[in-house]
């Protein structure tokens, strides 16, 4: 029963990353986020145009056009969570990937928002606190791209070790997970819009304070899961294979992830650094594992050379014997 349950879930799952559907999917996130974009311009534009509008609705909402990057930001960032989940029944290395890219866009959406909350560009100088925090928010991007770029070309380099065993099962496994990620995830999604459009109201008159990410609980309790999920597939694939090198990655990767999770809840400047350490350490981890796989693959290819040579060895001297066997019988 939990085999072919595991089955109907994989083939719901393939349906899903079919191209007609991804291509579907691609087209209404931008179409998306392009609306969410100019509707979040033309409400500002509103706010800024009726000067009298904010001293009676409008009371919570920010002034700053900059602050409109942070809508289309927002899908697109939920947009690569459902591709993460994805990756997840692909390949783990790019499941860990996915994971750093949308940290690293997380900083990116936040330096709008912090150039946002700048009073006056004039006068941004005297503003010291906003300088830094877009400053910070700059480099521990551009330092996060870089260590994306650097994991992404280590995963390519890397050669693949055969597994023995089929892993049939085991990929079935994965999509079913992912299948059930996606839907707790599209929930946890909506409830957290929910609670957004509630607070939205009493906020526009002024009457409670918005919460500055839109996302509110979205990420870190996405993060969350993706840890235990992390260590349930861990468990579970040492059932299909037990190689020491990927127990060891598979257990640094959940180290990587779960200093992720601490980085969206540790204040500034600390987060930044948090996250950094994270993807520094699962960088290496990947490239440590890249170096013993490349030790197990010459071994096995020396390996199988002598067993070719010494098979080759003995086959000419079958040869030799059958041939001096003949050359010694009497005609």
């Amino acid at each position: 029963m939990i085999v072919a349950a595991r089955r109907s879930l994989a083939k719901v799952f393939d349906r899903l990353q079919a191209s007609p559907k991804q291509h579907w999917l691609e087209r209404s996130v931008v179409a998306l986020a392009a609306v969410g974009f100019l509707g979040h311009l033309l409400l500002v534009a509103v706010v800024n145009l009726l000067p009298e509008a904010p001293a009676t609705i409008f009371e919570g909402l920010d002034r700053s056009l900059l602050h409109a990057v942070y809508t289309p930001f927002s899908i697109i960032l939920f947009y690569e969570v459902i591709l993460l989940v994805f990756a997840l029944a692909d390949s783990h290395t790019g499941e860990v990937a996915k994971q750093y890219q949308i940290v690293s866009l997380i900083v990116v959406r936040r330096v709008f928002k912090d150039i946002g909350d700048f009073e006056s560009f004039e006068h941004w100088l005297s503003e010291l606190d906003a300088v830094r925090a877009v400053l910070l928010d700059m480099s521990g991007a551009v330092l996060m791209f870089i260590i994306v770029t650097a994991f992404t070309l280590l995963r390519r380099t890397i050669p693949k070790v055969p597994i023995q065993g089929a892993l049939d099962g085991f990929i079935e496994l994965k999509k079913s997970i992912a299948l059930l990620l996606l839907v707790v995830l599209s929930g946890l999604a909506l409830v957290n819009l929910a609670v957004w459009l509630r607070l939205l109201p009493a906020s526009m008159l002024g009457l409670a304070q918005l919460p500055a990410d839109v996302d509110l609980f979205f990420f870190p309790l996405f993060f969350e899961f993706m840890i235990f999920t992390d260590v349930f597939i861990l468990i579970v694939s040492l059932a299909y294979y037990d190689r020491y090198e990927y127990v060891f990655r598979n257990a640094g990767f959940v180290i990587s992830t779960v200093l992720l999770r601490v980085s969206l809840s540790t204040p500034k400047p600390y987060d930044i650094g948090v996250a950094l350490i994270a993807m520094v350490y699962g960088t290496v981890i990947l490239a440590v594992f890249g170096w013993f796989s490349s030790i197990i693959s010459r071994q096995d290819l020396s390996g199988g050379q002598r067993h070719g040579d010494q098979g080759r060895e003995a086959h000419a001297a079958a040869r030799l014997k059958a041939t001096a066997s003949t050359s010694e019988t009497p005609t």
